[in-house]
Parts: structure tokens; C-alpha cells; sequence
């Protein structure tokens, strides 16, 4: 492995196995190109985000009944949405987000303007008067890709993508760092259960990578269901997208109503619990009801 050091210079280090932790995976894919391996397939999803980020300090005379507030889009019609939560210093930190043509601008009065936009009033009255004491910091995503390493075989002895190499998450779901932790806990495993053999490295990229497919399956599903019911979204949607957004649209009305629903539904967008939780039948009963209802 050649690696830049702190000096700047080349330098050579030997390893029996590398892990490619480098965000977006580009080192494993030009080590597949330069040795003539086929390019692992990938799932995309379109979203084309964009996400500005500012931090106000509370003003003094703010009385409020809660700690943070999410404001959700509107799918399908708008995709304005805001997340704002408290910081150290007697601070809030607001980021908004939209998709495609309604992505939010990076300039101060525009930020504030689009918070004035959102469905629900409660982040633009809350900062309307604050100060805002950071720049606006302006990202753009444009889509969800997973490769599926899985498929290429045999697959590079000694080298394993990890987190963002694998999968890259739409941000506004929270989902990558734990995906990577969740996997970083899986290669530990396999390679304290691999240590006794002969060969340690032998199988542990189809090991690791079929372990890695069972932690990304949920948080993938969990995000494609809402990227998709905005009519702009590309990319190839599930077969039941239809029965399962009516599902999500019913439970998230339960959830309005229900605190204990609502922290059931963060818990597994969270990957606090599994997605199985979901399917309990008095849950999916009231569900059916609030749906019946609508």
C-alpha cells in the first residue's frame, strides 16, 4: 500500500489487509479498473438534495415547550423540510433541506425566507428574532448509491470497502454513521472468529460483504420509500411502492397522534430496533384503521 505521509512524501507500508474507510469508495474502484475487474453494480437513487446549515443563539425572552423540532415535507407535493436542535453555548443549529427545483438558497436572507415556507411556522418563529451567528453552510447530494461488491467474485484478496465505499445514504435519514459502525462491529467479528484458522483471510470478503447486504437492507428500504413518493426521484422503485408508502403515510398520521408510535417509528429509522417491529399485528391493525379513516 503507498500512502502520502505527514511530510508530503510517498511512502510503502506492507498490510495482509487493507479497508477502504475512504468516503465515496474511489480507491476500491480504481484498483478494480486498473487490474481489469469487472465494476461492481450499483442501486442509485436520485435525490438531488440540498441541505443549508446555520446556527442562531436562543434569544433570552425564548420560551418554548420543546427541546428540538423536526418539520417533515410535504410528499408529494413540497419537499421543504427543517430539523433544529440545541447546541452547547445556549445555541440552536437549524439545517432545511429540499429536493430539486426546491432546494434552499445558502445566502442569510434566503434561508430565513425558506424557513418561513416550511408547512408548520414553529423553527421560523423561533428564529425570526434570534441571531444568527454562523455562516450558512450549503450542501448538495445528489443520489443514494450502493454497490453491491458482492456480486464480483473472486473479490480482491486482502482489501474491503467499508460504510460510504459500500452504501452512501440520502444524509437527512441520520443513517450512514451507524451503518458504518454496525459493519465496522461485523469485520471485527469475522476476523476474531478467523483468527484461528489457517488462512484468516480466506472468505472473508464474501463473509463480510453478505453480512454488510443484511445491516444496509433496512436503512435503504426505510429511505427509498420516502425518496420515491416525490415524482422527480429516479431510479428503480420497489414493486410493492405503492401498498408500502400508503402504509408509512397511515402509520406517520398514527404517529402524529401517538407518542409511543412515533418512538417506535424513530427507533428503527434510528436502527435502534429492527424494521420487523413494524409488522407487529396490533400496530398493523390500527395502521389499517387510521388509513380506513383517511
Amino acid at each position: 500500500m503507498k500512502f502520502e505521509n505527514g511530510a508530503g512524501k510517498s511512502q510503502s507500508l506492507r498490510a495482509d489487509l487493507i479497508v477502504d474507510a475512504s468516503g465515496r469508495g474511489n480507491l476500491t474502484l480504481a484498483l478494480l479498473e486498473a487490474i481489469g475487474r469487472t465494476q461492481a453494480q450499483e442501486s442509485v437513487i436520485e435525490v438531488d438534495i440540498g441541505y443549508p446549515t446555520a446556527t442562531f443563539a436562543i434569544p433570552a425572552d425564548m420560551s418554548v415547550d420543546w427541546k428540538g423540532v423536526r418539520t417533515l415535507a410535504l410528499a408529494p407535493q413540497r419537499s421543504r423540510g427543517g430539523l433544529m436542535l440545541p447546541l452547547e453555548g445556549n445555541c440552536w443549529i437549524l439545517t432545511l433541506g429540499g429536493r430539486h427545483a426546491d432546494r434552499p438558497p445558502g445566502d442569510g436572507d434566503g434561508f430565513l425566507a425558506y424557513a418561513q415556507q416550511l408547512r408548520t411556522p414553529t423553527i421560523y418563529n423561533a428564529i425570526k428574532r434570534a441571531e444568527r451567528v454562523s455562516e450558512v453552510a450549503r450542501f448538495g447530494f445528489p443520489a443514494s448509491v450502493w454497490r453491491h461488491f458482492e456480486q464480483i467474485e473472486p473479490f480482491p484478496r486482502g482489501l474491503l470497502p467499508i460504510g460510504d465505499a459500500i452504501c452512501r445514504f440520502n444524509p437527512v435519514y441520520g443513517q450512514g454513521m451507524s451503518v458504518a459502525a454496525q459493519e465496522a462491529v461485523l469485520l471485527h467479528q469475522l476476523l476474531r472468529k478467523k483468527a484461528e484458522e489457517a488462512d484468516p483471510l480466506a472468505g472473508l470478503a464474501p463473509a463480510f460483504f453478505a453480512g454488510a447486504s443484511t445491516v444496509i437492507e433496512t436503512p435503504w428500504a426505510v429511505a427509498a420509500i420516502p425518496d420515491f413518493s416525490f415524482p422527480e426521484t429516479k431510479g428503480q422503485r420497489p414493486p410493492d411502492f405503492e401498498r408500502t408508502r400508503e402504509f408509512g403515510v397511515a402509520l406517520t398520521r398514527l404517529a402524529a397522534r401517538d407518542p409511543d408510535v412515533h418512538k417506535i417509528m424513530a427507533e428503527v429509522q434510528a436502527l435502534v430496533r429492527p424494521r420487523s417491529v413494524l409488522r407487529d399485528p396490533d400496530l398493523v391493525e390500527r395502521v389499517r384503521a387510521m388509513a380506513t379513516a383517511a
